[in-house]
């Protein structure tokens, strides 16, 4: 066992993390808002969807113990262009969420100690959230895991301490109404709110896409990668849908007037102090997807460098093993956007973003089943059951996703991808030069 690297338990830990942010402590209200007495099935039904597309990551990454994710995959199946397109605009798009999720954790620290108009004392925490965890992350990725993991089971703590106390509370009725309370609920799903709450909870489960990006730091992760994200997806359906239950089940149809659900249901099971045992989980939550963000991003550069579409001084690593280079650039992509504010507009490159990973690689399952089939070396650790039928239905619900979005933002991350395309042909072109002098 290699201490140094993260064993299945600690990848499934940053799995939590990558995946249950501050979402979960507003998802109740919002999803009861849209589907009523069906929030708790549809998170369900839900996880079956997300699974088509998470599985088909479990697949792949089962292939390979390469850096990268879904870049490596798509550049294995699809070529380098397509490769270097997902890849780059993805670190891009991960330094702007590091940056919302660092101005998200600022706020509710905020919102709590009451210094909301207090910019300096705002932009010098969202500053210091980012140097520290760059300055943990230098110091290698036994001192990451450490904090990873006990910020995964603080934040999850407090939850489950909630699901627990709150089964007892559950008025049934609520959860499943009957006769005239059904007809007359103020709050259902209808042909109208099913798209909208679908996409609500999808996203819910999104992250599970960066799981990949550090596989080298990661102990056989050709076995335990496929597995962690196997295991991670189904425990987290479970979790939401028993926080889901529990919200639902003791607010009833007040919950959706409910600006903080979970802790307002705390504080019904438990009184004040579960109110504040709630807060105090949100905040961790936030902190603990704050550490799984800038251990995930740096890497995703590492592969870009070793296929010299970037510098190659990106991949250079110091004596704790770590990549120097692309930690401290990360950083410093990501502390301008955050203190700027001005990631509302550059946040629009998400949705072509996280699309341009999973459609490539719902399709990557097919190509390499069909390119590996003869090789005893190159069989995955989980393959995704029913043959092509879920990666198939994976892309076709991507691109139902797709057409939901607002044009403006599909233009804005299409503009992105063709913005970056010439950076490409540059470093192909550099790579060629060093080749040939290398040759000479």
């Amino acid at each position: 066992m290699d201490k140094k690297k993260l064993g299945l338990a600690s990848i499934v830990l940053l799995g939590f993390n990558s995946i249950i942010g501050s979402g979960i402590f507003l998802l109740p209200s919002r999803l009861y808002h849209l589907a009523g007495d069906w929030s708790v099935l549809l998170v369900l039904i839900t996880a079956g969807i997300v699974a088509t597309i998470a599985f088909s990551f479990a697949e792949v990454s089962g292939y390979f113990s390469k850096n990268g994710a879904a870049y490596v995959y798509t550049k294995e199946a699809f070529g380098q262009f397509a490769g270097f397109e997902v890849g780059f605009l993805k670190w891009i798009m991960q330094c702007i969420a590091w940056g919302v999720m660092a101005v998200a954790l600022t706020n509710i620290l905020a919102n709590t100690f009451h210094f909301e108009d207090n910019t300096m004392l705002r932009n010098m925490i969202i500053f210091g959230i980012v140097t520290s965890l760059t300055f943990l992350n230098l110091q290698g990725v036994n001192a990451t895991k450490i904090v990873n993991n006990v910020s995964t089971l603080a934040k999850m703590l407090p939850l489950v301490i909630l699901i627990a106390g709150g089964i007892w509370s559950i008025n049934p009725e609520f959860i499943f109404p009957a006769g005239d309370a059904a007809g007359t609920a103020e709050y259902t799903l209808s042909g109208e709110t099913l798209g909208s709450a679908l996409i609500l909870c999808f996203y819910a489960y999104t992250g599970f896409e960066t799981f990949g990006t550090a596989a080298e730091d990661m102990e056989n992760p050709k076995r335990n990668l496929p597995l962690a994200i196997v295991y991670v997806i189904v425990a987290v359906m479970v979790f939401y849908a028993l926080v889901m239950a529990v919200c639902v089940g003791v607010l009833g149809p007040d919950i959706a007037n409910s600006k903080v659900p979970v802790a307002d249901t705390a504080r019904a099971v438990f009184g004040d102090w579960g109110f504040y045992m709630i807060t105090i989980g949100s905040i961790i939550s936030l902190a603990g997807i704050n550490v799984a963000a800038s251990f995930h991003i740096p890497r995703a550069l590492l592969p870009l460098s070793e296929d010299k579409m970037v510098p190659e001084f990106f991949g250079k690593k110091n004596a704790n093993g770590v990549p120097t280079v692309a930690i401290i650039a990360s950083a410093l992509v990501t502390i301008p956007i955050a203190l700027s504010g001005s990631f509302t507009t550059l946040a629009m490159l998400s949705v072509v973003t996280r699309f341009a990973q999973y459609i490539p690689t719902c399709l990557a399952v097919l190509v390499f089943r069909k390119r590996y089939a003869n090789n005893p070396d190159m069989q995955p650790t989980f393959k995704v059951p029913f043959g092509p039928t879920l990666p198939a239905l994976g892309v076709t619900i991507c691109l139902f996703l797709l057409a939901d979005q607002n044009p403006t933002k599909i233009m804005v991350g299409l503009g992105a991808m063709v913005v970056i395309a010439p950076l490409y042909f540059m470093a192909q072109k550099k790579a060629k030069q060093s080749a040939a002098l290398a040759d000479a």
